[in-house]
């Protein structure tokens, strides 16, 4: 019988790429996508025809995830911070904790959380919404949840929102992200959807286990030259940034992320590129991503 896993946040990058790879594999797998709002967006009929039983969910409700989670015999989850509202740390954790609650009451045999590291702790760093993951996770942990933790870092479809680059003239696009020569890990969400099909495939061989992920490692003026490959005629350069600046953007995440920055440059990256190649094989590397979104990357890019 295949297995039925439950997504929180499936209608985002993540949990929505872990969604649809899960949905891909039918002879395995009933997928079973949570959102607060069933009324949402195209991200829905997206998922609905991927083959995901969309369902609503109110997180601040643990029976209310409880049902949601009836008869599941595992659950991914991801968390997200809504840098628009001014308690969202505190939401994210306090949701958080109840999924991990309802897990608890309705038995779920496997539960994947995606992770942070707790960059406080570690190198004395405030990343609010890194933390706050780090933070969940230990509560999983304290209740004897069935755990596996993926490590994962930027995506590459992150391009598309808080990495996308700046129109300076004409053709002429800039990237500021304060990184400096350091490389930036990361991977596209269509991985870390297969790396999870992989687990909740083989569950006994990843319980108690973190997974650390990466696509590649790779510094901005490498990202800016593969873009320029993969986008003619369009043009983007690394345009040096510091992290103080970057802080000073205006966004509401923009102090957070200025610590991210300077936390990855201060610590070296656990993400760990030729484990994920083990585990799933057809990881992307950023060129390849890129190529085979250069339409959608133009698309979103001439907006800017």
């Amino acid at each position: 019988m295949p297995k039925t896993i439950t997504v929180f946040g499936a209608t985002g990058h993540q949990g929505g790429a872990v969604a649809r790879a899960l949905a891909r594999d039918p002879a395995n797998f009933v997928v079973r996508g949570i959102t607060r709002d069933v009324q949402q967006d195209v991200k829905i009929d997206d998922l609905k025809n991927s083959g995901v039983t969309v369902l609503q969910c109110d997180l601040d409700n643990v029976n209310s995830i409880k049902m949601a989670l009836n008869d599941s015999d595992g659950c991914f989850v991801v968390t997200y911070t809504d840098f628009n509202e001014p308690d969202c740390i505190e939401k994210e954790k306090r949701r958080g904790k109840n999924i991990a609650d309802a897990c608890a009451l309705a038995k779920i045999p496997h539960v994947v959380y995606s992770t942070q590291l707790h960059t406080t702790r570690v190198k004395g760093i405030e990343v609010r919404h890194l933390v706050a993951k780090a933070e969940i996770e230990d509560y999983f942990k304290s209740i004897g949840l069935p755990l596996t933790c993926f490590l994962v870092p930027c995506y590459y479809e992150n391009f598309y929102d808080f990495l996308k680059p700046r129109r300076v003239q004409g053709n002429n696009c800039v990237l500021e992200i304060p990184m400096g020569e350091t490389p930036l890990d990361l991977i596209s969400v269509e991985d870390i959807g297969e790396v999870a099909r992989t687990v909740f495939c083989n569950t006994p061989s990843y319980l108690d286990k973190t997974l650390s992920l990466c696509g590649e490692k790779i510094t901005i003026r490498e990202i800016a030259a593969e873009l320029t490959r993969a986008l003619p005629p369009m043009l983007f350069k690394d345009k040096p940034i510091t992290v103080n600046d970057y802080k000073k953007l205006g966004q509401p995440w923009s102090v957070d992320f200025g610590n991210m920055f300077e936390f990855f440059v201060r610590k070296d990256q656990r993400y760990q590129l030729q484990h994920t190649q083990e585990i799933h094989p057809g990881v992307q590397s950023f060129r390849d991503w890129a190529q085979r979104n250069a339409r959608r990357l133009a698309d979103s890019f001439s907006k800017i």
